[in-house]
């Protein structure tokens, strides 16, 4: 008696889930030599195109000149722009080259090189400051720790957000960009060049104090630079 070998019975897996019907492949349909050459399409998106362009525009300009009040984005309390560098009330640049922003920086975009600085111009107090002091906006993340880290509030963020850059050198804000930010930001404040308003506050300083303070807490150290320091 001999035994024949059967094969193995296909089974479509979806007549056991439950799926009993099953549709039959649809064949598929030829395109003609002009849908090949994609010209209707193209007629079609041209048309399109054209029909928009006789359209009033839907553009909201919201920082132009010919935006509505309504159109215009405000800023948050607290919001993180671009970058500016402060001074003090003798326009001296408050930065000391201490490298805790650069430190604190996750994106690592704050380039500083130090330089002692004049005692007659900066006063005993001072040993440094800056000489290239650099922010690669295109690494940055406005994450604001280097605004947190500074000892001595020498750094801050505007509310200024829209950046157009045309080449990437320009998004390089190099030590004269930001000193001009600080005058173009406390201007449209209303205050001085050292943040300072009317009343003699420095309302953009911890607790309002101004340079004469670091951080609201304790005066700057006071005394007689020694010789080779």
């Amino acid at each position: 008696m001999s035994t024949q070998t059967q094969a193995p019975q296909q089974v479509d897996v979806r007549e056991l889930m439950g799926h009993t019907h099953v549709e039959p492949k649809r064949a598929e349909r030829k395109l003609s030599i002009w849908e090949k050459m994609y010209l209707p399409e193209i007629f079609k998106g041209l048309v399109n195109t054209f029909k928009h362009m006789f359209k009033p525009s839907v553009t909201i300009d919201y920082i132009g000149p010919n935006s509505r009040p309504d159109q215009r984005h405000i800023p948050a309390v607290g919001y993180r722009g671009e970058h500016f560098l402060k001074v003090d009330e003798k326009d001296n640049i408050k930065c000391v080259a201490c490298f805790m922003c650069s430190t604190a920086c996750p994106a690592e975009c704050i380039t500083i090189v130090g330089e002692e600085a004049p005692a007659d111009q900066f006063g005993a107090q001072r040993f440094k400051k800056p000489r290239v002091f650099e922010i690669d906006m295109l690494k940055c993340i406005y994450c604001g720790m280097c605004v947190e880290a500074c000892p001595k509030d020498a750094i801050a963020m505007t509310t200024t957000y829209n950046q157009v850059h045309t080449k990437r050198s320009d998004a390089i804000f190099d030590l004269p960009h930001l000193l001009k930010n600080n005058d173009e930001f406390m201007k449209s404040l209303g205050l001085s060049r050292a943040g300072k308003d009317t009343a003699g506050k420095f309302p953009l300083s911890p607790d309002g104090f101004g340079p004469d303070k670091t951080h609201g807490l304790q005066d700057y150290r006071v005394g007689e630079r020694q010789p080779g320091a």
